[in-house]
């Protein structure tokens, strides 16, 4: 039997198959969004009498379950997710099998507690309805965390109701690099309100990301002085990193985001919250009157000191208010839940310590990257990264993803295997491989997209066309912009000084 991700254990009972001719669900803990889409997968008839029964066992964890199969299908659970998960195995098996069921039974729970799909919707947004596909897709795979990057330099994508101009301004951007195609989008709270419950309704829990100190220009355009020297700079319309960040000297700019985080805690209430922390350039920091200050005060030594306190007291906000604080940097608090933003690093390389982290890594789980940078072996054969992990995320970059098709491209097959490592413990390509025929079989029932086997593992012409035409990004990140910026910066700093 093929299944992804791989349950734990598969026993076979005997050599008898059973005809059920149709299904129905007995009562259960499901939501109706869950009930619906399991009944229409196959579109097969409904039994005359329940025989998918669901049974409680407080032996089980949160997300473990049994499936023993006979004349009845027997779920056995501790919770609506396991019942859920109970239910996309099946899937598979009914996928495989049809009406005529093996008499198996399934032991299965996962490996990790944490399994994220991150989706960056501030350099293209996407809509509401597009969430909720990836929603259903991150189900198929039994991943339980959706993590939303909802600000950037080009969009900020999250009604604030304190500060308007956040999405009034700076939603949209006149153009996209330099082919002049404006862009914009937000999701409103009823929108937020409506992706959460959907992802609730199949046991998915929502992580928002307000990315600060850096990654702010959107915010900076709408309000000019979150910066150090305030002037009128609009949404950024090229890709890369920005060296206007939010000015941490400035009482008003902490009184920000407080405020921001306030609403993100009243719309996203799950425990999780994402607040960034990575490529902060400190150049305007350096010069900064009021960063200065706050650094003598603190008895901080330099400006990637003063990131760290920042990061620590918006985290300890967070702690105060119920919430777990995630981020990019892992310089930090050993308490701190740890995204591992690896770079372009060899397994091993990264010392994480006794900290908690969750793998993903570039060598694997960066999935916007071109399969010439990260094959489908490469994700599939990824080991995760020793020390305290308690999960993996796919992460979905979008500067060169601006719709649903592209995302799909660009997620399936790795997700795959990610899904495996996150669920069952491990990945082997040698193993995947010989899932791969039916896993593409099992994403067109499904209406998902995906790369084909010669792009997802290219030889090695198509790898190195596929990164020469991916690095076309360093035609487009306004580095001399950045430069001459800087000089002109400098020049305001010598006459406040």
């Amino acid at each position: 039997m093929k299944i992804i991700p791989q349950p734990q254990c598969i026993t076979e009972l005997s050599k008898t198959v059973f005809d059920m001719k149709g299904f129905t669900l007995g009562k259960n803990s499901l939501s109706e969004e869950a009930k619906c889409d399991f009944l229409s997968f196959l579109n097969l008839p409904q039994a005359e009498k329940e025989n998918i029964l669901f049974k409680e066992s407080t032996d089980l964890s949160d997300e473990e379950y049994i499936i023993e199969t006979g004349s009845e299908i027997v779920i056995y659970s501790n919770s609506a997710s396991g019942q859920l998960y109970a239910l996309q195995t099946l899937k598979q098996i009914l996928f495989q099998c049809g009406c005529k069921i093996p008499h198996i039974r399934v032991k299965d729970y996962p490996a990790h507690k944490f399994r994220g799909f991150m989706l960056d919707a501030g350099r293209y947004f996407f809509s509401v309805d597009d969430v909720k596909s990836i929603i259903r897709r991150m189900v198929l795979h039994k991943l339980n965390v959706l993590h939303l990057h909802l600000t950037e330099d080009q969009g900020w994508r999250i009604e604030i109701e304190k500060y308007p101009l956040l999405t009034e301004i700076g939603s949209s951007r006149k153009k996209t690099n330099f082919n002049h195609k404006a862009h914009s989008g937000f999701y409103t709270k009823a929108d937020i309100k409506e992706i959460v419950d959907y992802a609730h309704a199949f046991c998915v829990k929502v992580m928002p990301e307000f990315d600060i100190p850096g990654h702010s220009r959107a915010a900076i355009a709408a309000y000019n002085d979150l910066t150090c020297f305030p002037r009128k700079l609009p949404v950024a319309d090229h890709w890369g990193v920005k060296h206007d960040v939010l000015c941490v000297g400035n009482e008003k700019t902490m009184q920000f985001v407080y405020d921001v985080l306030d609403e993100f805690f009243e719309m996203f209430p799950d425990e999780y919250i994402h607040i960034g922390g990575d490529e902060v350039p400190k150049h305007r920091w350096d010069l900064c009157p009021a960063c200065n200050a706050k650094r003598k005060k603190l008895g901080l030594e330099n400006s990637d000191a003063l990131q760290f306190w920042f990061m620590n007291t918006v985290k300890d906000y967070c702690k105060s208010h119920g919430k777990q604080a995630f981020m990019w940097s892992w310089e930090l608090e050993d308490d701190t839940l740890l995204h591992t933003d690896l770079g372009f690093t060899k397994c091993g390389e990264m010392n994480t310590g006794n900290r908690p982290f969750i793998d993903t890594s570039t060598q694997a789980y960066y999935i916007d990257l071109p399969y010439g940078y990260i094959s489908l072996k490469d994700s599939a054969n990824h080991k995760i990264y020793s020390g305290n992990a308690i999960g993996v995320e796919a992460t979905l970059w979008t500067e060169y993803v601006p719709n649903m098709k592209k995302a799909d491209t660009m997620s399936f097959p790795r997700t795959g295997c990610l899904a495996e490592t996150g669920w069952s413990g491990s990945c082997t390509w040698e193993a995947f491989s010989e899932k791969l025929d039916y896993y593409y079989s099992f994403l067109d029932k499904n209406n998902i997209g995906y790369a084909k086997a010669n792009k997802a593992n290219p030889n090695a012409l198509r790898a190195k066309l596929s990164i020469l035409l991916f690095e076309r990004r360093q035609l487009v990140w306004e580095g001399l912009h950045n430069l001459f910026d800087d000089k002109k910066i400098e020049k305001i700093a010598r006459k406040q000084s």
